[in-house]
C-alpha cells in the first residue's frame, strides 16, 4: 500500500499527526476550519490497509466512513483544490474517496462494480 509520509502532510497542508503508531504505520490528522466549528479527522494504517474519515460540526460527528482494502493514498492537487485521493480494491469492486482539504473541506466516496 502506498501512502504519503508525515513530511508530505506537513509540507502540503501544514498538518502534523495528532496520533501515530509506527508499528501499524498508523497516522491520524485533524483539520479545523470555520473557527473550529467544522473538523475533518483523517486516519489510515498501512498495516491494516485501512482508511477512515470523520466529519464533525460543532463537536458532533456528522459523517463517519471507514474501509479496508486500501490500494493507495495520494496527496493530489488540481484546479479545484488539494486533498487526499484514496483507491480501494474490494473483491472486484473499484472504490475511491476524495477528501478535499483546501480551499474547502469536503468528502466524496463512491464504489462502482467493475463487472
Amino acid at each position: 500500500m502506498y501512502f504519503p509520509s508525515t513530511l508530505d502532510f506537513i509540507e502540503t497542508f501544514g498538518l502534523v499527526p495528532v496520533e501515530e503508531d509506527p508499528s501499524m504505520a498508523y497516522c491520524r490528522y485533524l483539520k479545523k476550519v470555520l473557527g473550529g466549528k467544522l473538523e475533518i479527522d483523517i486516519s489510515f494504517s498501512a498495516v491494516a490497509e485501512s482508511f477512515q474519515v470523520v466529519l464533525r460540526c460543532n463537536g458532533h460527528d456528522v459523517i463517519t466512513v471507514s474501509s479496508e482494502s486500501v490500494k493507495s493514498i495520494e496527496i493530489r492537487h488540481d484546479g479545484a483544490g488539494s486533498g487526499v485521493n484514496v483507491l480501494f480494491d474490494i473483491d472486484g469492486v473499484a472504490s475511491e474517496a476524495w477528501i478535499g482539504l483546501e480551499p474547502e473541506v469536503n468528502c466524496r466516496w463512491w464504489a462502482l462494480r467493475s463487472t
